[in-house]
């Protein structure tokens, strides 16, 4: 598991110590144990109250909205995080395609590739290069020979 995640769960695991036995009740057991098992030994912090004071890793705020959403808060209220965590995403997802799509404007790429592209066609301009045939360079020879015998 990432670093990062281990000293989150450590900080949680702090903050869990600091919660009212009802509240940390309504956790399930299997997800306290597993931030237990892995949190990192090796990382110490000191939590107090009130933790609005505290600087908490961004992956601990990250997981303790989850804490809160699946196991904390009334189902009524559960219901309307999870509409508005929907809706946010949604919005988000809008955007990032608006932002792409004005970056990226295919219409707008390839109008300025067509300028030079069509500037480069009248620069050039295309030389036809006729092979002569097998035959004919055979006949060129022979006339070559014939014209320096004279």
């Amino acid at each position: 598991m990432n670093l990062e995640y281990r000293k989150a769960f450590t900080e949680i695991y702090e903050i869990f110590k600091l919660m009212p036995k009802e509240l940390l009740d309504r956790i399930p057991s299997k997800f306290y144990e597993l931030i237990e098992e892995e949190r990192d030994r090796e990382y110490s912090i000191s939590v107090s109250e009130p933790l609005e004071n505290e600087v908490f890793k961004d992956e601990t705020i990250v997981i303790l909205g989850l804490i809160y959403r699946d196991f904390l808060c009334s189902p009524e209220e559960r219901k309307k995080l999870q509409v508005k965590d929907a809706k946010e995403l949604q919005e988000i997802q809008k955007r990032l395609e608006s932002e792409m799509r004005q970056k990226y404007n295919p219409e707008e790429v390839f109008k300025s590739k067509n300028i030079k592209i069509k500037e480069q066609n009248e620069e050039l301009g295309l030389i036809v290069i006729q092979e002569q045939k097998w035959y004919k360079k055979i006949l060129d020879l022979v006339k070559g020979l014939f014209s320096k015998i004279k």
